[in-house]
Parts: C-alpha cells; sequence; structure tokens
C-alpha cells in the first residue's frame, strides 16, 4: 500500500502537503521570514531547517550589490561603517560594523570576508569570515599582510576557498581552505608574466565568477598601456588570461550579465559609462553595448566625502548604473534616464563593488572557529 503524504496543520486548522508546504511557499519566503517558521511546531523547524530547502532557497536568491554608509562621529567620538544591500532600490542593512577601516574584501554564497585595511591594500590584524544571515562567524588571524583576491567554492571537494596574493610579491599566490584554516597557506603557480602586469585585489575589481572561473581586470605596467583580463579556473586553480575591449587604463571593470561576461569603462569625472559584452566566450569577441551619460551631480554638504563611485549591475535581465556620491545614491538606465535616487545627508555612501546573494545554509567549518556576531567586528 502506498504511503499517504505528510500533511501540516496550520494556525487556522487547515492541512497542507509537505510538497506544497516546502517547494511552493517555505522555499519563496524572504529568509527571515523562513527563520521565523520554525517557531511554529517542531515539524515545521524540521522542513524550515532541510538542508536541500535551504540549498534551492539560496540558489533562487538574488545577489544584492552592497553599499557602505559611513556615518559622522557619534558621542563618543568613533564612527560606524554600515553595511546595505540594494534590494529594489532600498537599503536593506546588512551590519554595522564598528570601523571605518574594515570593509567587504570578498564575498560568495552568502558568505563575507570582513577585514582591516583600506581598498586595494593587504588585510591588517583582524580578519574573518561571516554569513549574516545565520549569524555565524570565525576569526582568520594568519591574513596579515596579503590582499584577498577572491573566495570561491572549489566544486571537486566542496571546500570554500580564499585565494591570496602576498602584498610584497606581486607573483605569490597561496590559497587557504576554510575548513582548514589554522593549517598552513598552500602556494600555488603564479599568473604568467606576473611582473608585467597589476593585478587587481577584490576589493577594488571585484571578480566575476563565470563558467567555474573568476575574472579580474588587469593592466600592464609597460609601454603601451592595456587593460587585459585575468581568469582563475576555481577547479584546477589555475591562472591564464583573456582579451578585453579598448578602454582606458584604471577605469574599467567588469559585471555578468544573464550568463554573459559585460564590462563597463567609465572616463575620467565619471561623467559617461560605455557597456561592452562578451559575445563569444571562447573566441573572446567583444561588442559595445551602449555609451551613457550619466545626470549632473548636486553639490554635497562639505562633511561628505566627495569621490565618486560606480557600479554596472545587471538584475533581471536589465542593466542598470548606480552612482554614489556623497550622501546621494542614483540608478541610471542605459538611456541615460534616472530611475531612482536617494539622498542621506547624515552618511556618505560608496558602492562596494561586492554582493550578498543571501544564505542560511550553515558550514560546518564555523564550528572550528571562535567568534560569534556579537563580536568584533560587528557592534
Amino acid at each position: 500500500m502506498a504511503k499517504p503524504a505528510r500533511t501540516w496543520s496550520t494556525t487556522h486548522g487547515s492541512s497542507l502537503p509537505e510538497e506544497i508546504l516546502v517547494w511552493e511557499i517555505l522555499v519563496r519566503l524572504p529568509h527571515k521570514d523562513l527563520v521565523r517558521c520554525r517557531a511554529v511546531s517542531h515539524a515545521w523547524r524540521r522542513a524550515a531547517s532541510s538542508r536541500d530547502l535551504l540549498v534551492e532557497h539560496h540558489r533562487r536568491q538574488p545577489s544584492r550589490p552592497l553599499i557602505n554608509r559611513r556615518g559622522s562621529p557619534g558621542a563618543e567620538g568613533r564612527r560606524w561603517l554600515h553595511v546595505a544591500a540594494l534590494d529594489h532600490e532600498q537599503l536593506q542593512p546588512v551590519a554595522r560594523l564598528d570601523s571605518l577601516h574594515v570593509c567587504v574584501k570578498a564575498s560568495c554564497d552568502g558568505l563575507l570576508l570582513l577585514a582591516e585595511g583600506v581598498r586595494g591594500t593587504p588585510t591588517g590584524l583582524s580578519a574573518s569570515i561571516c554569513n549574516p544571515a545565520t549569524r555565524q562567524m570565525g576569526r582568520l588571524p594568519q591574513l596579515k599582510g596579503y590582499v584577498a583576491m577572491g573566495l570561491y567554492r572549489h566544486r571537486p571537494t566542496g571546500e570554500y576557498r580564499l585565494l591570496l596574493r602576498w602584498w610584497f610579491s606581486r607573483g605569490s599566490m597561496y590559497v587557504l581552505a576554510l575548513d582548514r584554516h589554522t593549517q598552513p597557506l598552500r602556494r600555488i603557480q603564479c599568473p604568467p608574466d606576473a611582473s608585467h602586469y597589476r593585478l587587481s585585489s577584490s576589493s577594488s575589481s571585484t571578480p566575476v565568477l563565470l563558467r567555474g572561473n573568476l575574472h579580474w581586470t588587469l593592466d600592464t605596467l609597460a609601454l603601451p598601456r592595456r587593460t587585459e583580463i585575468q581568469v582563475f579556473d576555481t577547479t584546477a586553480e589555475s591562472f591564464r588570461r583573456m582579451s578585453s575591449p579598448d578602454v582606458p587604463i584604471h577605469g574599467a571593470d567588469l559585471f555578468e550579465m544573464d550568463g554573459v561576461l559585460g564590462m563597463y569603462s567609465w572616463d575620467n569625472g565619471m561623467r559617461a559609462v560605455r557597456i561592452w559584452a562578451m559575445q563569444d566566450y571562447e573566441s573572446q569577441v567583444w561588442s559595445l553595448k551602449c555609451s551613457v551619460e550619466l545626470p549632473m551631480m548636486p553639490e554635497m554638504p562639505l562633511t561628505q566625502e566627495r569621490r565618486r563611485s560606480l557600479m554596472v549591475v545587471c538584475e533581471e535581465g536589465v542593466v542598470r548604473v548606480l552612482v554614489a556620491f556623497g550622501g546621494l545614491l542614483l540608478c541610471v538606465d542605459t538611456e541615460g534616464k534616472l530611475l531612482a535616487s536617494s539622498r542621506d545627508d547624515d552618511h556618505s555612501l560608496s558602492i562596494s563593488k561586492q554582493f550578498l546573494k543571501t544564505s542560511l545554509v550553515s558550514h560546518d567549518f564555523f564550528s572550528t572557529f571562535q567568534g560569534d556576531m556579537n563580536a568584533w567586528p560587528f557592534i
């Protein structure tokens, strides 16, 4: 005799088949609501904690760009860094860090690498890996002097690994598996002709994960100066190079456009953006998609930073340009039309060029760390 399908009682006394509850309802909930469902009953807790459900829930989550909000000194003279995710033109809080010198250096599958050190520099004395959704955190004390190039999942082993570069040697590359974070770093083969290029760190040029490879922009040091693309195979853990469009030096970055590698460049004043798409990945053929004229920026209070930052993102097939200046955040379409704007006179905004794809999946490696979300660097 066939086993009857399991049903689940609701607060109104009716019942739902398990398949509908889990795969049609729970999997579509925002992550905070999914966590709240665990308090309904023991049965709901089991359903809402199933690893298969959490993996599928994570797969459905969009990747949201992270925005930094730097506040003015408070009563104690301290300044905070607020990290927020941009969700449909609204800033959703992710974390409040107790130092302006801590930033998100890398991200992958809901995990964030937080470390001391400004953009493009080696990490300081403190670094940690965390998942804001599950409130898990662990410290990584041995990263001092290394630049975090990227965070990725090594598919053959399922391990999450950090790609690191020794600050004092352009060609010294290392890998750290988070499951074995207490072991010495493992050195890997350096990129070809590493001494002839300036390889960006993930803080200043965030790698794009596509086809199992991490992609960065890098600049030649010899004349004629040009921009190329560094590729890191996350399975073989080896480097190669790809060609790029003819773009300005120090003014280009990469993004993903519905499974296609995209590149954008900007002029010195960040008044215009050009966007390319790679039409053929194997042949490395690029085509110019559009040029975007950006709106004029208004005057900002003297207390706010005057440095601009911009980023091109693609969400649900729609390409947009994000521009931050002082306390102003603009969202512009590819025609140069202003779609949305927000202004915060109490904070200076900047675009981190990192993304957060929320995940409630737990990782065993956190049990080997010491630390929690109430310790450094969270308030």
